[in-house]
Formats: C-alpha cells, structure tokens, sequence
C-alpha cells in the first residue's frame, strides 16, 4: 500500500511466525533433527568442531539451572562477550531458559573505561561472562575475584560476579550450591525479553537495544528466507554471533547448519579473510554465504573462480550501501545476489533479492511485510518519489528504547511510533527503496558506522597534533573511508604511518585485524593551517575543496 505520488510504504503483514520462545524453538529442533550440527566451528589453523541442536539444548539447559543457582533474580543482565565459540551459544540460550538478560558486547575491543560507563548505564547487570583471556583485563575494574566467581566492584557497584566462559562447557561445578530442578526453570513467553544489542558506538559509546524473542525469531525468518537455505543444508556466516545479522535465530529458522569462523578478527586483511572463506566453503559444502561488500568486491576481482566452491545459490550482504558493481557476483559467483537493509534499533527493514547484473547503487529493495518506510524533509513532511530526504520506519515491533541514553531514544523515535534512521534516500515508482548514505557526519566504512568526531578526537591527544579533520571519501569497496586533514603544532613532526600506529593500538589486542583498522583513514594530508570563516569558525567547505583538489591531484 502507499499513497499516490508520496514517499510512504507500507507492506501488510504477510508473515506467520510462532508465537513461541528462543529456548522453546531451540527445544523443538533438539526433539525434530537431535543429531544435526546446528553451528560447525572453523579456525585459521584448520581445526573443526562443532555442536547439534540436542548437545546445544541439553548442555545450555543445565547451565540455566546453574545460573539459578546463585539467586538471580529474573530479568538481572549478564554481560557476555562476544566470541563465535559453542560458549557463547551455551551460555546465550542458558540465560534465556533461566529468564535472565545477556547483554552482549565486544569485551576484548573495548576499553575497561568503557566497560564500567557500558554497564552502569544499562544497570541492574550483576554478572560477567568472558572469555578466558580477557579475565586478567577485568581487574583494572574489580577489586577482589574469588574462585568461584564472586566479585566486588566500586566502579559497577551491581556487579556480584565474574565467570569465566569456558567453565560451563565440562561437568566441573560452578557452585557447591544445590542445582535446581528441572521444573524450576521458569516459563519464558515470547514477548519477553531475550538480549540486549549494541549500537555501533560510532560516537565513542554504544547503545543497548533490547529485542524480544518474537522480534528476533521474526527476523531470523527474514533472514532465512534472502539466504534460501534448506533444511539440513549448511550456509557460510563469519560475523559476531551478537549481531543482528548474524544471530542464532538464522539457523533456527531454517533448521539448518551455520558455519563459522572462531578468529575472524585476527585476520589482518581481506585477501586473508577471503581465502579462508573459500577454504571453508569449499570443505563444508555450503549452499550460500552473507559476506560484506568489501569481500565480495575482492572476490569479484579475482580472476580464477573455484568449480568447487562456486557459483553458490545465494550470496547475501548487508550493513552499508550496496554499490552496483557488487552485483557482479551473479552467474560467476552466485546465482542470487541479496541485500538487506536495517538497524539495531528496530532490526531488518527491507530486502532485494536479484539475479541479473541490473542492480542500482545502493538499492535495498521493498518494506518488509508489516513495515511502514517514509522519506521526509526538514520539516517532517513527506517528499514526492524520488526525492531524496531522511528515512523514517515504523514497524509492528516498535523500537524499545535505549537502556542507557533515554533522552536519545526520544530523539530519534517520535510518540507515534516513527523511527528516524538519520538514513538519507529515496523510494521509487514501484515502491522500493535506495538508501544513498547518512544524514549526521557518520561515515559508513565496510558495515561499520564511524563518527569523525571520534576519529578526531583520538588524534588530537597526539603530542604533535595540533588540529584534525576527517573527511569523508567514497570508496567503492568500503563506501566510504577516511581522510585526516592534519595541523602540526609548532616545531613537531609527525608521519601518517605513526599516526595509523597511534590509532590501531586503540583496539588493543585486535588492533591489526582488518575489521579493527576500518576506522583508521587512509589518507592523511598535512596543513600549516584550516581555513576559516569570517568568524573564525571553520570553513569546511572551503577545506573540503582543497581536500578534494588534492586527492584527485595524487591520482
């Protein structure tokens, strides 16, 4: 449905999904195929495990009743870190049974100053899951740990315990407490809520999002549907299991078996990232496979193509705007190309499946059933197709607020219900929808939002920074990268090398990982000074230009 002439969709509803839990759907699976991996694990070693839908259910239902062994009261949050290793899933749908919360975050990638800021702000989160690894960092926030968990923390003064993640996966106890039964797992209804996401923290600090187990059963369909995977059949899908894209609820929608990487991270660049995919795909005969833009444009300009591996019946991406030219995997790499288009605040909004090369820059397809898409101008006022403004969404699952920033939340969600994506495009004639890039200053790197604010922020803590701006550049791969304009303080020197050092380390033991490095700019020119306005302020269209000019300058 829209109204004639106007940029406003809307898709009814069309969708049939149960009304059913996370940890319910899980259950029928372990009953309907018990034996079936449900996620295989791959390293850059080359070693191989996996777990099926019973060992899963089974080994994630004795950690509920573990965790409810130490009194926590329904709802509490337990922050777990992101690690695609059986674990995470364990420990994951464990807290789901147990009715409490898992905030997921990127514990290794953030520093213990964030952590302490992350978790007061969501508050009421009682307890850590890490990876073993990352135990010894967490001191540098906890003042007494004891062995079996305990700890004590005036910085996140909610925070009774630390666990270590690997630790749920034997028979070794986690409390001499008394595990309760079976029958005490409490009931958990698909309206509750099963997780807590992060926003990309494009501005320094992220944004927790709660999601229902109904809204992420939902988009799992969603998924499971661009990827056009079978019962049974494996499909290839390296990203966090904590992202949206990425979550349990693809697999379970599709009663198939994901494949993924447990060390995507230290890979240091795409070339790497891509000849592991093929050595897994072709190893685990995967039927299709999300990848980002940027590996799908390196495969694309790879001359030879695998027999073995390709052309595969789906290749889905999401997470930036698509360029056309990404369209060329169909026929030689994969009959299908997806894309998806969505946000963490309120999830998968709309979808293109295509097979042919015809594919427009950045065109995300049609609304989803039971969304409503309108593009508007300054002053909230519907534009005529193709005219491009700000996309605004509304769906049957409104947005639910950030836990820790409310009065943002009321700024990009207005009473009615209409989310304000700070997304600029456009809607066509037949009612579909391109996206063309954002309306704040948020740069939009390989799936990454990056704030240059941020960037700049960094930078000027350099001993020999004494001004920076970062200017967005387009980059067909990426879609956009950053270029540093740099001011030197007097009688200091600096390179643009030690200045990507300066940055990288802020990632600490990623920091040389590709997906680490997407927020690090390119290109660093160097400037006596910026130019200004008759103010003083200054004049960053006159230092665009001169940016402009001396980009194409080095061409």
């Amino acid at each position: 449905m829209a109204t004639v002439g106007k940029s406003y969709i809307y898709i009814p509803e069309t969708v049939d999904t149960s009304y059913i839990s996370i940890p319910d759907n899980l259950r029928e699976l372990a009953e309907e195929c018990p034996d079936r991996e449900a996620v295989i694990f791959c390293s850059l070693d080359g070693d191989r495990c996996s777990i099926t839908y019973s060992q899963l259910y089974t080994k994630a239902e004795l950690f509920a009743k573990r965790m409810l062994a130490y009194g926590f009261e329904r709802g509490s949050i337990i922050a777990v870190a992101n690690i695609n290793k059986p674990e995470w899933l364990i420990c994951t749908f464990g807290l789901q049974m147990a009715g409490l919360v898992p905030l997921h975050f990127a514990f290794a990638r953030e520093s213990p100053n964030n952590v302490v800021n992350l978790l007061n702000g969501v508050g009421n989160c009682v307890a850590i899951i890490l990876d073993s690894s990352d135990i010894g960092v967490s001191k540098q926030f906890v003042e007494k740990m004891e062995n079996n968990g305990k700890a004590v923390s005036t910085k996140i003064p909610t925070l009774k315990y630390i666990f270590p993640m690997n630790s749920f996966i034997g028979e070794e106890h986690l409390t001499d407490e008394q595990i309760p039964s079976g029958s005490d797992l409490p009931y958990i209804t698909a309206d509750d809520v099963c997780g807590i996401f992060l926003t990309s923290g494009s501005s320094g600090m992220a944004k927790a999002v709660p999601m229902t187990h109904r809204r992420m059963i939902e988009m799992g369909v969603h998924w499971g549907k661009l990827l056009d995977v079978k019962p049974g059949e494996k499909f290839y899908n390296d990203k966090p299991f904590s992202w949206q894209g990425s979550y349990p609820t693809i697999w379970l929608a599709t009663k198939g078996s994901r494949v993924t990487a447990t060390d995507i991270y230290a890979m240091k660049s795409i070339e790497e990232i891509n000849d592991f995919t093929l050595r897994v795909l072709e190893s685990e005969s995967c039927v299709s496979a999300f990848l980002l833009t940027p590996c799908i444009s390196d495969l694309i300009s790879r001359k030879e193509t695998n027999v073995h591996v390709f052309p595969l019946r789906t290749i889905c991406t999401a997470g930036l705007p698509v360029d056309s030219f990404c369209a060329n995997v169909i026929g030689k790499t994969a009959n299908k190309f997806a894309v998806a288009y969505g946000c963490t605040e309120i999830g998968f909004m709309c979808s293109a499946i295509v097979n042919s090369n015809e594919y427009e820059n950045y065109y995300v397809g049609h609304p989803l059933p039971g969304t409503e898409i309108k593009i508007v101008d300054e002053k909230e006022h519907i534009v005529p197709k193709g005219t491009t403004g700000e996309i605004y969404a509304r769906l049957r699952y409104r947005f639910l607020g950030y836990l820790n920033a409310k009065e943002k939340a009321e700024q990009c969600c207005d009473k009615t219900g209409w989310y304000k994506t700070d997304d600029v495009g456009y809607v066509k004639q037949d009612n579909s929808v391109v996206v063309t890039g954002r309306k704040s200053d948020t740069m939009v790197i390989g799936g990454a939002l990056v704030s240059p604010s941020y960037i700049e922020g960094i930078l000027r803590t350099h001993a020999s920074v004494a001004n920076v701006y970062i200017c967005p550049v387009h980059d067909r791969q990426t879609f956009q990268h950053g270029c540093a304009a740099i001011v030197l303080k007097k009688n200091k020197t600096v390179t643009g090398e030690e200045l990507v050092h300066f940055l990288t380390k802020e990632k600490g033991k990623y920091s040389e990982s590709f997906l680490a490095t997407l927020h690090v700019p390119k290109t660093f020119l160097f400037f006596e000074s910026f130019p200004t306005t008759h103010s003083g302020k200054l004049d960053r269209k006159a230092l665009k230009d001169e940016i402009t000019r001396r980009l194409q300058k080095m061409d």
